[in-house]
């Protein structure tokens, strides 16, 4: 099943598991010390037909406030990564917390999102890809939703194997999003990536960069936001590639030169880390130890669930809870309660993965 249809299906039986008050069985035992939450962008729906990102990596600024507003209700503390990590370290906080996070370094973060955190006085981070403000970086998955959305089907030859997927309904979109994205990371190398993405897409280099001028903070915004004591800059990566594809040469320079470009232009330390894509295949035990290495205090994953005091052994590998455009107040009291993870994860409780 596809990422698209396991979000349309828990956003349909969370009301009714909310309205019954199931998700609160499973709190005492599943809920944790609190989450940390990953977002991305911060736009208004346009009600276009839209596909995979229009439910993954998008939410309102209202769901944005409604997220806050959640957990305010629910007497949460809003820490930041360092609060986060001195909690795992050194004590256990009083009360459950709520850590919130922002991917790959969008405009839209410093335009619609910081506002609103700002008013309610939110520590957040923003994990910045540093070719996102340099605008070299090639943000292949808005280019794959657009692609689908105007094809019927796709058809392209691919290391000896020939693909013809259809992509007529939304449905067979969502599931070309699904499987070109996983061949796209899983097939990756530095030497291929050009010619994989000509191939499916039948574009050059130059067609490819239109997004991220569109879509990446300035390094001048980043340095203006960066100077607020509520945000902390975080690394993610000089290209956004998946980790695991690349070599240990690679990897290094990666991490570790992200972290440089970053304490360069914001003139301060860097010490959070959040691994592209995120899921076990795009980061695993070699990135977690490189991570460590490097000294970052915490790495985040995208693996679902809920922070526990056992991930003080974990720190490099920290879980989180997505929210995205069907991330309901239903949906989050499922996630919350640790209900959803216990069901992603078949009962396990600490992910750490």
């Amino acid at each position: 099943m596809g990422n698209f249809n396991k979000k349309k299906i828990i956003s349909k039986v969370a009301p009714v598991i909310s309205g019954l008050q199931l998700h609160r069985l499973f709190e005492p035992f599943y809920s944790g010390m609190g989450q940390v939450l990953t977002f991305h962008r911060v736009v208004e729906d346009s009600m276009d037909d839209r596909i995979h990102n229009h439910q993954s990596l998008e939410v309102t600024p209202e769901q944005l406030e409604q997220t806050i507003l959640f957990y305010k209700k629910k007497n949460y503390s809003f820490f930041s990564l360092d609060d986060l990590h001195h909690a795992l370290t050194v004590g256990k906080p009083k009360q459950k917390f709520v850590v919130f996070t922002f991917d790959d370094g969008y405009r839209d973060n410093f335009t619609n999102a910081y506002p609103i955190l700002k008013k309610h006085n939110i520590p957040f981070c923003i994990y910045v890809t540093t070719n996102f403000p340099d605008q070299k970086a090639i943000l292949w998955w808005y280019l794959l939703e657009d692609f689908l959305r105007k094809e019927s089907s796709v058809n392209f030859h691919w290391e000896g194997k020939d693909y013809l997927i259809s992509s007529e309904t939304i449905l067979e979109k969502e599931m070309a999003f699904d499987q070109i994205r996983t061949l796209i990371n899983q097939s990756f190398s530095k030497g291929n990536f050009q010619e994989m993405l000509e191939v499916v897409f039948g574009k050059k280099e130059s067609d490819y960069l239109f997004y991220v001028k569109e879509m990446a903070m300035s390094w001048e915004e980043i340095k203006l936001i960066s100077q607020d004591p509520l945000v902390t800059i975080g690394a993610h990566t000089v290209n956004h590639f998946p980790l695991t594809r690349l070599d240990a040469n690679d990897l290094e320079f990666e991490i570790l030169q992200s972290k440089k470009i970053l304490e360069k232009y914001i003139q301060q330390p860097v010490e959070h880390f959040a691994y592209p894509f995120g899921k076990a295949s795009e980061a695993s035990f070699r990135e977690f130890e490189m991570v460590k290495s490097l000294g970052f205090k915490t790495g985040t994953t995208t693996r679902m669930g809920n922070i526990f005091s056992q991930h003080k052994n974990y720190l490099a590998c920290l879980p989180r809870i997505s929210l995205n455009l069907v991330s309901t107040p239903a949906v989050l009291n499922m996630q919350t309660s640790g209900m959803l993870p216990f069901i992603y994860h078949r009962g396990k409780k600490v992910i750490s993965d």
